[in-house]
């Protein structure tokens, strides 16, 4: 699940700049953490930044769960262009831009990371937080009785870059395409595990349900 709006302005570079809520993100929390718990989730992660611990920290609240915080659910780093206006970066280091414009996937901003390191740190945090580390592939809960450890149902709640890197790894789609993906405020993408591969299922914004374009 996403964070709701932020107090950054949409003209800034934001990335794992550590903004709050808008007034507009404060109000969206309820109905947010009501939607959340019809998921049913028993396992909340969350990304260290507080636009995204304030809406985990309720939902685990009302659940009678802990939010786990992590950095590796944070959203790219932009590094040294991070809270700084894109006409800023534009007029200062044009070049540079252009070549990140050009190669968004690969190239990184200086002192930052590409978005195909971000995808690898992604697929990390989902082999060892989600998966576990233990070289045994969980299974769902309805095939519990094969003796197998049940996978945890699990919430997420993370930035649109995480969540775009996630599509773009389980629906074989080229990671510069997943970023032409609209991922809204409070949506959120659910992805189910069939043996040792994932699926993207759909994009629920409030309560409309958007078939995906990507999903195989």
């Amino acid at each position: 699940m996403r964070h709701p709006p932020t107090n950054g302005e949409s003209e800034t570079c934001l990335g794992q700049t550590n903004v709050e809520l808008s007034l507009e993100g404060q109000t969206a929390l309820i109905p947010l953490v009501g939607e959340a718990c019809r998921l049913r989730p028993d396992q909340i992660l969350c990304s260290d930044l507080k636009r995204c611990q304030v809406l985990a920290e309720a939902i685990a609240g009302r659940l009678g769960l802990f939010a786990e915080s992590d950095p590796i659910w944070r959203e790219v780093n932009f590094g040294t262009w991070e809270n700084r206006t894109w006409s800023d970066i534009q007029a200062r280091e044009p070049q540079v831009l252009s070549e990140w414009m050009a190669n968004f996937d690969t190239v990184a901003p200086p002192g930052g990371e590409s978005f195909q390191q971000l995808q690898a740190r992604v697929l990390k945090g989902i082999e060892n937080k989600i998966l576990g580390d233990t070289g045994e592939t969980p299974v769902p809960r309805s095939e519990m009785n094969t003796g197998r450890r049940a996978m945890p149902h699990c919430l997420v709640v993370t930035h649109a870059g995480v969540i775009r890197a996630a599509v773009s790894a389980f629906s074989r789609l080229p990671l510069r395409k997943a970023f032409e993906l609209a991922v809204p405020y409070g949506s959120h993408t659910s992805f189910r595990r069939h043996g040792n591969r994932w699926s993207p299922l759909d994009i629920v914004a409030g309560r409309r349900s958007l078939s995906p374009k990507w999903a195989p």
